[in-house]
């Protein structure tokens, strides 16, 4: 156990022995208020990872692993089940409620506190241990796989992390948390509700929380592939490099006469016929010069512009006609105004007909009812106000709010008739 400091595990042991009491009567009595102690205690304790806050605010228990190793040694029975997976937490869980049905039915209080406080230990187990498990998912893929060096074992990581968590994500969605209200539906205790309540609500958030971890790893997994395939070029391009020199210096250049005279007293030049794939200064560069070499330049063909003639033709004018029987349903509106009286449509088109006539104007009475008709719906709401419509004819056999007009009457409201 090299890996742990003796100090630390001493400085444990004696916070459980400076705060047995306390502890103990956490453990026995199920949970502790928390009000009348000092909270620098039970944040330490919360910190050693002795305590944990409880559904009722602030009130603390145990935690599970302080739980079970007092379980082992008080010789009590503790679970036996392995929760490995969220399926067969369920069952113990669903074994577990059934066993509080019964001892709430039977009057055994004794019994439906244990059960109850068993209970709140498989929840807070089963969301601690699912809790944990991706905190450490996140972790790993904020620090790009930090406990492992190489580019190829923080691919492999990252592939085995993600295969787990698809399948973890593939578990927990065969499983519908609304079957759990089934727990209570009975006469249940209130805390008992609020915590299966909780429990479901906890599931939910937990599915939306690993599908957004997914996703990072998706796009964490992308980018370790992308840097491993640049990392795979630089060093390949160093191997080339190393393979073909360009040129050699000779280890007795300095003696050489032909060499200027400063350069025989300069510092020596750190020359390397290949490439430091260690140096990250010149790691951006080359980067830039393989992928240009690897690009081939193919010029776009250039597509000859097509041409084309526009033709315009002269505007040509058009004189607007005037809508002759548009003018004369405005004069029956002008006639039923300035006589005050009603006007019929048919009675109208009877007296101008000989005059319509002499302007080559010729028009059927029910189109003239129709144009009357629309030329009114064509006012103003105060116009429509002023005057009034009424529609003479008879219904259509065989319906109910069908009719067939024969006649259109305009006249003025009465009391625009008596002002």
């Amino acid at each position: 156990m090299a890996g742990y400091d003796a100090g630390d595990v001493a400085e444990l042991l004696k916070q459980i022995g400076s705060n047995g009491q306390l502890l103990a009567d956490a453990y026995v009595y199920g949970s502790i208020a928390g009000d009348q102690l000092d909270s620098g205690k039970l944040n330490l304790l919360q910190k050693k990872g002795l305590l944990r806050p409880d559904d009722e605010p602030g009130d603390y228990r145990v935690t599970a692993e302080l739980k079970r190793m007092l379980n082992r040694l008080m010789r009590k029975q503790s679970s036996y089940r392995q929760l490995t997976d969220m399926g067969k937490v369920i069952d113990v869980l669903d074994d577990t409620v059934k066993d509080f049905q019964l001892s709430v039915h039977s009057n055994q209080q004794e019994d439906a506190e244990y059960y109850l406080d068993q209970l709140d230990d498989l929840l807070y187990e089963a969301k601690d241990n699912l809790n944990s498990s991706l905190d450490n998912m996140h972790y790993a893929i904020s620090s790009q796989f930090g406990f492992v060096t190489t580019l190829s074992a923080k691919v492999r990581e990252n592939e085995k992390a993600l295969d787990y968590a698809q399948k973890l994500l593939t578990e927990l969605q065969q499983i519908d948390p609304e079957a759990c209200y089934e727990w209570t539906n009975w006469a249940c205790p209130i805390d008992f509700a609020r915590k299966v309540s909780a429990f479901v609500y906890w599931f939910n958030q937990t599915l939306a929380r690993l599908r957004f971890i997914i996703d990072n790893m998706r796009l964490s997994l992308f980018r370790l592939r992308r840097d491993e395939k640049q990392a795979s070029l630089l060093r390949n391009m160093a191997r080339y490099l190393r393979k073909h020199p360009e040129f050699e210096i000779s280890a007795t250049l300095f003696e050489d006469p032909a060499l200027h005279e400063q350069l025989k007293f300069a510092a020596p030049l750190k020359l390397k016929t290949y490439v430091d794939i260690k140096d990250s200064a010149v790691e951006e560069p080359l980067i830039e010069l393989v992928q240009a070499l690897r690009k081939q330049s193919r010029p776009a063909a250039v597509t000859p512009r097509e041409s084309a003639t526009v033709e315009i033709s002269e505007i040509e004018k058009v004189t607007p006609e005037a809508d002759y029987f548009g003018e004369q349903s405005e004069r029956l509106f002008e006639l039923a105004i300035t006589t005050g009286e009603p006007v019929s449509a048919i009675n109208y088109w009877q007296n101008e007909l000989h005059n319509w006539a002499g302007s080559s104007q010729t028009i059927e009475p029910k189109a003239w009812i129709e144009l009357v008709f629309s030329s009114y719906c064509k006012l103003t709401l105060d116009q429509q106000g002023a005057l009034d419509i009424k529609m003479k004819g008879v219904r259509v056999d065989g319906t109910s709010d069908n009719y067939s007009y024969s006649d259109v009457q305009i006249a003025l409201k009465e009391n625009l008739q008596r002002a």
